[in-house]
């Protein structure tokens, strides 16, 4: 081999290996860009758990919102009777005791968005306490001539912490 081919050769190597690098250098460069579903940065809440923990606190409270529209549906009607009503405030009463149990896993899900887990805790206390007049009131009036109350002080309450749970899980 001359010394002429081997130069050749070599600066063709040479160029070759440029040509070859500077793809791999513009992919390098690229590369601090996170990839789409990477982890968010140390910090920030994390938006797909907290947005599958309202998902899942949405879905826990269909049951009870149902039963509870069936049971405060049944006390408009003028004709109501206890005997009547008594299987739609046990539905309810079930369908809070249910909502009750799933509420720590959704709470423990939402962790790392601490102003989900900060309504959602306030609507779990919210939850019981209105389950408990609920419970109250009905062992109270349950009987007889006894008229139902139309209003439920803590249902209100329940209803705000639902809504401010709404609204954080809007922002998600």
């Amino acid at each position: 081999m001359t010394i002429r081919t081997w130069a050749a050769r070599t600066a063709s190597a040479g160029l070759l290996a440029a040509t070859l690098a500077t793809p791999l250098a513009g992919v390098a460069a690229a590369a601090p860009n996170p990839a789409p579903g990477a982890p968010t940065a140390p910090g920030a809440p994390s938006t797909s758990a907290a947005r599958a923990a309202y998902d899942q606190w949405t879905a826990n409270r269909a049951p009870r919102q149902a039963a509870s529209r069936a049971a405060a549906l049944a006390t408009k009607d003028p004709k109501w009777t206890w005997a009547g009503i008594a299987p739609k405030l046990d539905a309810e009463q079930n369908a809070l005791r249910v909502e009750l149990g799933t509420l720590p896993g959704t709470i423990a899900r939402a962790a790392s968005n601490p102003k989900l887990t900060a309504a959602l805790r306030a609507y779990q206390s919210r939850l019981g306490e209105y389950s408990r007049a609920l419970a109250t009131d009905r062992a109270a009036r349950g009987t007889g001539t006894a008229t139902w109350q139309l209003s439920n002080p803590a249902g209100k309450r329940l209803t705000d912490a639902c809504n401010a749970v709404v609204a954080v899980g809007r922002t998600l």
